[in-house]
């Protein structure tokens, strides 16, 4: 309950006028739909005592009648139409805010959610909160307004027979008390299996070419239909709770009846009870008992949201460890970054990816940083865009630390392209497009994609530039993936260029061309390469090997051959693969 209230105090706050108006128009309902009942009380007695006559039909039952109904229609759906407004602006609301928390967050986080799960939560758990803060709280109040109202009018027309009659419906409190744990329990499971199941729904999306290369596809609609049948087992188990104990509110409800009608029909013979009075007393009962069934099913259903809230509460919770520091300035230009004593360990992990690195990278150099798999090259460069927070040591960008400036304002000044090419399902244009914050011509975006080799292969594609790649650019081969963001990083034109790896997919003369590109057009600007190809950082400025970490070689290309330490080794094995496959 602490977490519901939590995940939606800070929009009630901004909206408490909209609930303040539904619960007194809400209010209004309950007390209106009192009225037919003393109209229909009314024609009782007419009809009881022989007095009905024409104009009294029309006047005080016909018109009446009519009246009542287009005034209850009326407020009815001014709630209805304040409601729907409100849902509405909620689930706009929690969209929102969901998706800026999670965009403001550092690489640490998208280690601990994986991205089915993020979405899961994005649709069912948002969807949930949002129908309980918006209608099922409210409703829950307007049917417990209801019952007051309703039994405060059965008490005006008989107490006994009212205290009678209600005895056995608080039984059905007994009941929601007992199912919360159980409802909870359940739709706990729920939720974490449909993460599951969207976890492996977007691997078997994002994966269908390697899970066809392998002639997985059988396997992997077994391990589909898996988790499927799990959401689906637990479902059932969550809708049996429901089946099971609906028939025994209703059965409550009946024996209540049952109770009302033995006792009033007692009065009537005996104690010379009024006939109108019971009809109106009856239409009372009903009243009453309906929307204690309705909390009941009301209350199953936030006890589900409830859970949905502490799913929430989690990505809300979760704080980046990359923050801007109050007095965080704009960077306005790269000319200097220092690694000074700088190590860093992940988070889980016994050793330090990265220990006591010391360097030094000045305005219109090139480096190269190469080593063995794993021995933290891309969490070195990572550091540069503020991927992950510093542990120990300290990063200079002239001659400051770089949490002296904002992190939007050092991301614009480095071009990054990882590991990973990530591509969008639109257009080769619009994807390259998207490396600069300005609107760039026709020109500079083709020229980018020049630099970048890319295009000779435009000519190739079904309709050159506006050919859409598909997701993640399934429609691309690997090398035609990796020059589309390296085109992007060239048109953005930052003052820091790194290449994480994004060359690994090329063929040497293509890689040539890139690199050639790079030092003609980037020259006066800084470029880092991390490649585990030696000949696309030979003509470095300078070069770094990394090993479990540290920096165990530095020095330009002939420097490091003449060590003739891993470099040389390393170069020396690749210099003889190509031979042999020529």
């Amino acid at each position: 309950m602490i977490a519901f209230i939590k995940s939606m105090l800070w929009f009630v706050k901004k909206n408490w006028y909209f609930y303040a108006l539904i619960a007194i128009v809400g209010i209004l309902v309950s007390l209106v739909n009192l009225l037919p009942a003393r109209i229909i009380s009314a024609l009782t007695a007419g009809i009881d005592n022989d007095t009905l006559t024409k104009d009294f039909l029309i006047k005080n039952i016909l018109l009446s009648y009519v009246f009542i109904m287009l005034l209850i229609y009326a407020v009815s759906t001014t709630k209805r139409v304040l409601q729907n407004r409100l849902k509405v602006r909620l689930f706009y609301a929690l969209q929102v805010r969901y998706m800026e928390n999670i965009l403001v967050q550092d690489a640490t986080f998208f280690e601990r959610f994986q991205s089915g799960d993020l979405l899961t939560r994005a649709l069912g758990d948002v969807k949930a909160v949002n129908f309980s803060g918006s209608n099922r709280l409210l409703n829950i109040f307007l049917e417990a307004v209801t019952i007051i109202v309703t039994f405060v009018a059965m008490l005006f027309i008989d107490p006994l027979l009212t205290i009678f009659a209600v005895i056995p419906l608080p039984i059905i409190f007994f009941f929601n008390f007992y199912l919360k744990k159980k409802v909870k329990r359940n739709w706990r499971r729920v939720r974490e299996k449909s993460s599951l199941m969207g976890n492996v729904i977007l691997e078997s999306i994002t994966n269908v070419r390697t899970i066809r290369a392998f002639s997985k596809e059988e396997e992997n609609y077994e391990k589909n239909l898996k988790y499927s049948n799990d959401v689906y087992q637990v479902e059932k188990s969550n809708l049996k709770l429901n089946v099971v104990f609906q028939p025994v509110f209703d059965s409550i409800v009946a024996v209540s009846t049952i109770i009302a009608y033995a006792v009033g029909s007692y009065y009537i013979l005996s104690k010379g009870f009024e006939v109108n009075k019971f009809v109106q007393f009856t239409i009372y009962l009903s009243m009453f008992a309906s929307p204690l069934t309705n909390i009941g099913n009301l209350l199953n259903n936030f006890y589900q949201s409830l859970i949905s809230a502490d799913r929430l509460n989690e990505v809300y919770d979760a704080k980046s460890k990359v923050i801007d520091s109050p007095k965080a300035a704009p960077l306005n230009k790269i000319h200097q970054i220092e690694f000074k004593n700088f190590s860093f360990k992940y988070d889980g992990d016994k050793y330090n990816s990265l220990t006591d690195i010391d360097l030094t990278i000045y305005e219109g150099e090139t480096i190269g940083i190469v080593g063995k798999t794993g021995s933290g090259k891309s969490t070195l460069v990572r550091q540069l865009v503020r991927q992950l927070p510093i542990c120990s040591g300290q990063l200079f960008i002239n001659g400051k630390s770089v949490e002296n400036f904002k992190q939007e304002t050092v991301r614009e000044r480095v071009s990054y392209v990882p590991q990973e090419h990530i591509l969008f399902s639109r257009s080769v244009y619009q994807n390259v497009a998207l490396g600069s914050n300005l609107a760039s011509s026709e020109d500079e975006i083709r020229h980018a994609i020049e630099l970048a080799d890319f295009e000779k292969d435009i000519s190739a594609l079904p309709y050159g530039l506006d050919t859409i790649v598909g997701e993640y650019g399934v429609t691309l081969s690997g090398g035609q993936k990796q020059r589309l963001a390296i085109a992007r990083a060239f048109l953005k034109n930052s003052d820091i260029l790194v290449l994480d790896d994004s060359l690994s997919a090329v063929d040497g003369k293509t890689e040539a061309n890139i690199i050639n590109s790079l030092q003609k057009y980037r020259k006066g600007k800084t470029n880092i390469i991390v490649a585990h190809r030696l000949s696309a950082v030979m003509k470095a400025d300078l070069i770094i090997v990394l090993d479990q970490g540290q920096i165990v070689e530095r020095g330009t290309h002939e420097e490091l051959m003449a060590k003739k330490g891993w470099y040389y080794e390393q170069f020396m094995s690749q210099q003889m693969d190509e031979k042999e496959e020529k």
